[in-house]
């Protein structure tokens, strides 16, 4: 990748198109508030919030997405804590197939959720069980009356992800082990430690962009070469493989891929409100890792600076709408985003440049 020039932050782009996603009277005002990902296929458009453990759907009807359902993963899936939140933070189709992720991350009590006045440090200091949040997981795309949906089976294609076990996950096991991430699978996310937000698929190579950590001011993108057995359950080919990316100080919030390319959403790791902008990593498609301990400095090209609110309207999520055209969502929508009645939330269309 060409070495980049780094220029001056501008105002924010402004939206092209706004999208309104109307969940109706099915979702309730926390789901529309903490949508974190997700990925559109032809009239389907598929989201997914990071305080659940499913997956919700629209469709597009006379120009308005909606006809909202819900799949439970635990109805799909061999999940080993079936109700537990999975944090779900990443969702792409790729080749029939969808894809989703969790943050595989440890998390801390809010202070501010305490009661009273006091916070107990002994109890701040107990951080929540990641293992729910240890998921990678492929559903099969199959077409209905009523738009894609993902199902268990179709045909000989089945749904699968890693095994769910004491470590988490096998992607886990290995992160603990390795020599750069390790130190931080035992940090809470937006503390620093790991976070896996985003994901792009190209074939069965897997990219998993990590909010945090940053190291040394770089981002840092995973990339695992992924198999399936004839049971559907998915296993790691090899060891993941670590990209690093200088944007700035900013990490990854969300992954899509565009043609060859991949376009990476990026903020703060922390729970700042800003920057936030899209990079375009050119033909990454055609640029996989070789070497799992010596790796190019990567540096993708900003492209649009986002707007954000302050305490409010967070990018989060991305849908790709067509070669040149991205839905981001945000997290943490301001109240002019929700409507409560109707179940809404008001998403934004912006240009990608050529």
């Amino acid at each position: 990748m060409a070495a980049n020039v780094w220029t001056a932050w501008g105002p924010p782009a402004k939206a092209i198109d706004r999208v309104a996603l109307r969940f109706g009277g099915t979702k309730d005002h926390d789901g529309l508030t903490n949508i974190s990902a997700g990925t559109r296929v032809d009239d389907t458009l598929f989201v997914a919030a990071d305080e659940a453990c499913c997956i919700d759907r629209l469709t597009l009807k006379d120009g308005a997405w909606g006809n909202h359902t819900t799949f439970l993963l635990k109805d799909l899936l061999d999940l080993k804590e079936p109700d537990e939140e999975a944090d779900l933070e990443g969702l792409a189709a790729d080749d029939g197939w969808l894809w989703t992720v969790g943050s595989h991350a440890r998390t801390r009590r809010k202070p501010e959720k305490f009661e009273g006045e006091t916070i107990d440090l002994d109890m701040l200091a107990d951080l929540k069980d990641t293992r729910p949040r240890c998921l990678l997981a492929r559903l099969p795309l199959v077409r209905t009356k009523s738009g894609w949906a993902p199902v268990r089976e179709d045909g000989d294609r089945r749904a699968g992800m890693l095994k769910q076990n004491k470590h988490g996950n096998a992607l886990m096991k290995k992160l603990r082990k390795d020599p750069l991430i390790a130190p931080f699978t035992r940090i809470p996310a937006k503390e620093g430690g790991l976070d896996v937000e985003g994901l792009a698929v190209s074939g069965n190579r897997v990219a998993l962009g990590l909010r945090g950590p940053v190291i040394a001011t770089h981002a840092v993108l995973l990339e695992l070469v992924v198999e399936a057995r004839d049971d559907g359950r998915l296993k790691l080919a090899g060891t993941p493989y670590k990209r690093l990316l200088a944007m700035e100080g900013l990490g990854i919030r969300d992954l899509k891929k565009c043609k060859d390319d991949l376009i990476i959403l990026a903020g703060p790791t922390t729970g700042l409100s800003g920057p936030v902008a899209l990079y375009r990593w050119r033909d990454w498609a055609n640029d996989p890792p070789h070497d799992a301990t010596k790796v190019r400095l990567h540096r993708p090209e900003r492209i649009v600076e986002l707007p954000f609110g302050r305490g409010c309207d967070h990018p989060e999520g991305l849908a790709l709408w067509s070669d040149d055209e991205i839905l981001v969502i945000c997290d943490s929508p301001s109240p002019q985003r929700v409507d409560k009645d109707s179940g809404a939330i008001t998403a934004e269309l912006f240009k990608l440049p050529a």
